[in-house]
């Protein structure tokens, strides 16, 4: 019989074992706290632990007897109580919300108490088990549990008063939970979860809903027995070991995010607002590398909520459970936007008005690269010249942007001809847009190509010697290429003119000065050349009043242009008075002003209204002009592009801003042959570079024309260093003048 019985019980314990073992979970992830040791105890081991409202440790001695409670303070331990009887032990340790001290005692199967005034322990209960480890929960109910050396299981009790409770004496032991592992130690978290360790395999579990989950695995300790929580739910712990320590596990982590925009470039200044597991909520600033941190967090689930430039770019649910780092990919991108015109070639100077999708508005000249916009709306407008030429344009930024903008400006190529369909060569051409002149320029091979207009109404007109031969009248909407057919059916309709001017010698007169009015009024000037020679070809046929002169006579007459070449000889009789004051004259030229003498000079200041500081040369044709000079021909010469500025009589409104340098001939009809030069003009910027580009200019115009040429640098002061340089210069002729500002 007693066989049978043994075996009953063994078999109703392998039951409740196989039963048991359904409630233990092990994570896949368990929790990671940091480990820091706080105790050794060198004097033997440690059975359970608990902390004082002061924060200071309690521990047993177990299984030493006589059993000890031992206080830690300031890494000193304090013997605060010893048994009696030399065979009694202590084990479990807990202290109540108001400071009251309990002890088990395993071998009497009995409770004490030790009131916080102090005093001798007194029993609080006699159970009718064996108590080990004991814990209080956060309502004030002890728990303890179960001792049976015998058995592969333990129990959790929880101690209720009975109706006849007195503060001592019995009380009714209710089941809590049974482990189906070895129980070292019991704590309750400030939520009043039940947390036990499992002693000699050293882990962590926790009961959730009546089954165990592993918590903490083990690390760096041996064994896990008494544990407490603190009030931050970090734990206390002993290793059952000899020397017996006493760990600290700081389950807070330290988390890392770094904010990166969709290229992986780090977003500084981005704001993230964390909810931490608890619901709080933390607002958080990326720093220069994008990079937040949060120290001291504990496990759970987070929610991040990223916005960059006040606009949401990217949300994140996160379950943390291990100090680490993350990466977190926002949604923002970069922006690139080039304008172009009908023809799809970029367009310079066009200037784009973007509203970015947190609402702020940019103004950037195309093309634009805008780094790190937000996702959302973008509005694009396009400005040339002060008006709208695209937009406005809605884009949604999901990505990285590369958008070409086509803009209603146009490019227009213009083909002149004349009747037989051949190009049409040195003829002027006007082009006006909208009744404003945007082009008044020669065409020496009859074409001409304009960027950059606007729509509107556009008048093309070609003029040869003055007279209108071809026109066309439409409106501009796209990229145009236009071929004028001129209204020159024939040779016969034009004659050409051969002018010689001979002194009564017989000799040819250079520099006659003559001037043509043709048949419909308009003026042709010019001057005999070294041969006296005046060619003028292309001439209306009709009636011709020309006009020469000199410095001591003047010749008017009538020509008939009835004929393909017109030849006509004109005499001019000098007295002896007149060739000797001309021969004085040019000796005093030839002494005072020799063609190879270097010259530094300072001329009148060139003065210059605020509003017009870039027209730089029409200031200067202007102080020309004021002087009695003569400006036959200017022109601005840049990269790939040369635009005349003055020319028959008439000078032009615009100077562009940034030229090479301006080139200007001029005659002064106080001399006698009229003395024709070419004057280099450039703006000074950088002394050493321009005096040798002046000096460089110089030689290639004086060999080019042959005529008398003299450089001009235009500068706000001339120092000592400018001085130097140009009179370092060999057979140069420079010319310096100061630019004085004057107001509107």
């Amino acid at each position: 019989m007693r066989l049978l019985k043994d075996c009953l019980q063994i078999l109703l314990a392998l039951a409740f074992l196989l039963s048991s073992c359904i409630h233990v979970t092990v994570l896949s992830q368990p929790v990671q706290p940091s480990l820091t040791l706080v105790y050794t105890r060198p004097n033997g081991r440690i059975g359970d632990v608990s902390l004082t409202p002061s924060g200071e440790l309690l521990f047993s001695n177990y299984p030493t007897k006589p059993g000890r409670l031992w206080c830690l303070t300031k890494g000193l331990e304090t013997l605060v109580y010893e048994v009696s009887k030399a065979s009694y032990d202590l084990y479990g340790v807990a202290v109540s919300k108001s400071g009251d001290v309990y002890v088990s005692c395993p071998y009497a199967g009995e409770v004490l108490k030790l009131s916080r005034g102090g005093g001798a322990f007194t029993v609080y209960i006699r159970a009718g088990k064996n108590i080990g480890p004991m814990a209080f929960a956060p309502n004030g109910t002890l728990y303890f549990v179960e001792l049976i050396p015998s058995e592969s299981y333990q129990s959790v009790y929880k101690l209720v008063p009975s109706r006849t409770w007195t503060g001592t004496g019995e009380m009714t032991e209710v089941l809590v939970y049974t482990a189906p592992i070895t129980v070292g130690g019991i704590a309750f978290n400030s939520k009043g979860e039940l947390f036990f360790s499992d002693g000699p395999r050293g882990r962590l579990w926790k009961v959730v809903n009546g089954t165990a989950v592993l918590y903490v695995d083990k690390k760096g300790w041996s064994t896990m027995y008494g544990i407490v929580f603190d009030e931050y739910d970090n734990l206390y712990f002993c290793d059952w070991s000899s020397p017996g320590n006493i760990y600290y596990l700081d389950f807070r982590l330290g988390l890392t995010y770094r904010v990166l925009d969709g290229n992986n470039a780090p977003l500084s200044n981005a704001k993230i607002l964390v909810t931490t597991p608890n619901g709080s909520i933390v607002t958080l600033s990326t720093n220069s590398t994008g990079c937040v941190s949060l120290s001291k967090a504990w496990p759970g689930t987070y929610r991040l909520s990223v916005f960059w430039q006040n606009v949401s770019v990217g949300s994140f649910v996160l379950d943390e459970s291990a100090t680490g780092k993350r990466n977190l990919t926002c949604k923002v991108f970069n922006v690139k936007l080039t304008a172009k015109d009908s023809s799809g070639k970029a367009l310079t100077n066009c200037v784009f008005r973007i509203s970015l999708p947190n609402g702020t508005i940019v103004e950037q000249s195309s093309p634009v690269f805008l780094p790190s916009i937000p996702t959302g709306l973008m509005t694009i407008q396009a400005f040339y010249k002060g008006v709208v030429v695209a937009g406005p344009i809605d884009v949604n930024i999901s990505s990285n942007i590369d958008l070409p903008v086509d803009c209603r400006v146009h490019s227009l190529s213009l083909s002149l001809l004349d009747s037989a369909g051949n190009r049409l060569k040195n003829s002027r051409i006007l082009v006006s847009l909208n009744d404003v002149l945007i082009a008044n320029q020669s065409c020496p091979e009859g074409s001409l190509t304009l960027d950059g207009l606007l729509e509107g109404r556009c008048v093309i007109t070609a003029i040869l010697k003055g007279v209108t031969v071809a026109q066309s009248d439409f409106y501009l909407n796209s990229t145009r290429t236009i071929v004028l057919k001129a209204n020159v059916s024939s040779s016969s309709d034009f004659s050409k003119l051969v002018l010689t001017v001979r002194d009564f010698f017989g000799l040819p007169l250079q520099g006659v000065r003559v001037s043509l009015t043709m048949p419909n009024g308009s003026i042709a000037k010019g001057e005999t050349d070294e041969n006296g020679v005046f060619t003028l070809s292309q001439i209306p046929v009709g009636e011709v009043n020309a006009v020469l002169e000199t410095f001591f006579e003047k010749k008017v007459f009538n020509l008939r242009l009835d004929r393909d070449v017109v030849e006509v000889t004109q005499v001019f009789n000098f007295s002896w008075a007149s060739i000797l004051v001309s021969t004085i004259l040019l000796l005093l030229i030839l002494i005072l002003l020799p063609p190879t003498r270097k010259r530094i000079a300072k001329i009148i200041p060139i003065e210059v209204s605020i509003g017009e500081s870039r027209d730089i040369a029409m200031a200067y044709l202007e102080t020309l002009y004021s002087k009695g000079l003569m400006v036959e021909e200017a022109v601005e010469i840049k990269t790939g592009e040369t635009r005349i500025l003055a020319g028959e009589g008439r000078i032009l409104p615009q100077v562009e801003k940034t030229v090479d340098h301006v080139v200007i001939i001029v005659s002064d009809q106080f001399f006698i042959p009229p003395r024709r030069e070419v004057r280099i003009l450039m703006e000074l910027g950088n002394p050493e570079e321009d005096v040798e580009k002046v000096s460089r200019l110089f030689k290639h115009y004086s060999e080019s024309t042959g005529l008398r040429a003299l450089g001009i640098l235009v500068c706000n002061e001339a120092d000592d260093r400018l001085l130097s340089l140009l009179r370092n210069l060999k057979d140069v002729e420079v010319v310096y003048t100061t630019r004085r500002i004057i107001g509107v």
